[in-house]
């Protein structure tokens, strides 16, 4: 699971944008901001990379990975499996 790792709002506001200029400038839209504010990472690389630009960072500056049970479950699961049904049908 993808968490940030910094309050986005607090580091874009150091640099001067609030939901009104991101709007205005068209750099972020509402709803990219609504999930800025709420910590959801579901954005699109292009956004990573607006926000990168914007705050002069790199994407391991603001995000992390943090392995989960839903992960493990979900990802890492069917990774084994997938290779074992590989080793068996050899």
């Amino acid at each position: 699971m993808l968490q940030y790792k910094i309050d986005v709002i607090k580091e874009l506001s150091r640099v001067g944008i609030n939901t009104t200029t991101a709007k205005k400038s068209g750099i972020f839209g509402q709803d990219t901001m609504r999930k800025f504010r709420i910590g959801d990472t579901k954005i699109s690389l292009e956004v990573l990379n607006r926000l990168c630009a914007v705050l002069e960072m790199q994407p391991r500056d603001i995000l992390k990975y943090v392995e989960t049970d839903e992960d493990r479950e979900k990802i890492i699961s069917k990774i084994c499996e997938k290779s074992i049904d590989n080793h068996t049908n050899v």
